[in-house]
């Protein structure tokens, strides 16, 4: 595991519907913000107990938008798993990688506007199995928070570049 640093893309107006689907949605991530020779991780959800409390949190589905198409380079978009010390963590903080297996580069078409779902993760296997495993499970936690970001790389400079993912999911009670 590595870390890389955070860019803090994180929305506070969502809505829940606790114990049904609901879709979130995150902030706008930008390519110029995320794409430099360090490494970076933009934050797009966090899912802390204080705010979800004794629920485990199935991912139903994950979607990506491209809001500007990306150029600068052989570009490289993964959503995945993460962990941060705190919610408390913003921009410049720190996260922990764990696993890039929500919406793989493969199933993003960079260079074209559009919706695109995962299609060859880990996730869409363990959904397609309806095993309620890692894949799929978030169980919320204050410390070590498990979250959601986006990597973005390139080969080249990056010119240009933004997007935003959206998550069906569904909180189930564990108490």
């Amino acid at each position: 595991m590595s870390t890389k640093v955070i860019v803090d893309y994180r929305r506070k107006d969502q809505r829940r519907y606790i114990y049904s689907p609901y879709w979130i949605s995150s902030g706008e991530f930008k390519a110029l913000d995320l794409g430099s020779a360090e490494l970076k991780m933009g934050l797009l959800f966090s899912f802390p107990a204080a705010q979800y409390g004794t629920t485990i949190i199935l991912v139903e589905k994950v979607c990506v938008q491209i809001t500007e198409a990306f150029a600068g380079g052989t570009i490289t978009v993964d959503i995945g798993k993460y962990t941060i010390l705190t919610d408390g963590v913003t921009t410049a903080g720190l996260a922990t990688d764990v696993d890039y297996n929500w919406v793989v580069n493969a199933d993003v078409t960079h260079g074209s506007l559009g919706y695109y779902f995962a299609s060859g993760s880990a996730f869409l296997t363990a959904r397609a199995l309806q095993t309620e495993g890692a894949n799929v499970r978030i169980v919320p936690l204050d410390a070590g928070v498990p979250c959601t970001g986006v990597h973005v790389t390139s080969d080249g400079t990056m010119t240009a570049g933004k997007g935003r993912v959206h998550m069906l999911i569904t909180e189930i009670p564990i108490v």
